[in-house]
Order: structure tokens, then sequence, then C-alpha cells
């Protein structure tokens, strides 16, 4: 095993910790840890069957996270939606009430 391979390995467990705060959604944790990774997946690498299987994992992590930040964004829409059409029926009913 190279250096190379040691450092992407280290960017799929990186990765893999990261998809693991997603799924518990952890979000705030991302960005350190992407910090942490982007180093990692810009240091040289050998271009090699092992690195191309390493970034192929890599970019499973990266598609299952962009999956779970996608449903995350629409969950916050939709509840950002509901309290909209709550606060205005409440505003109304003070508005008919006063």
């Amino acid at each position: 095993m190279t250096a190379g391979h040691v450092l992407l390995e280290r960017a799929l467990a990186v990765s893999a910790s990261m998809l693991a705060a997603a799924r518990e959604g952890h979000w705030g944790s991302l960005p350190g840890l992407d910090a942490e990774r982007q180093p990692l997946l810009r240091a040289g690498h050998p271009r090699d069957t092992r690195s191309r299987e390493l970034l192929q994992q890599l970019l499973a992590c990266n598609e299952e996270m962009l999956d779970l930040a996608a449903r995350a964004r629409t969950e916050v829409a939709d509840a950002l939606g509901r309290h909209g059409y709550a606060h205005q029926a409440l505003r109304t009913y003070v508005d008919l009430a006063g």
C-alpha cells in the first residue's frame, strides 16, 4: 500500500463519518469533517485500480450524503411552509377577533 492509498483510505474513513453524521441529522459536524477531508483528497495519489476503487466508494458516500441533504432540505421547507400557514391563520384569527 502506498502513501497515496493511505491518504485516500483516510479520506474514505472521514467520508464514512460524515455519512454517519448525516444519517443522524448532525449536519453541523459536516463542515469540520469536510475541512479534514479536503487536504486528503487534494494530495497526490496513484492512478491505479486501488485508487479507483477508493474514489468510487468516496463518490458513493457523497451521493448518499447529497440525497440525505436534499431530503432534509425538503423537510425543512415543508415545515417552514406549514409554519407560515399556521402563522397566517393565527394572524387572521387575531385580526377578526380583535
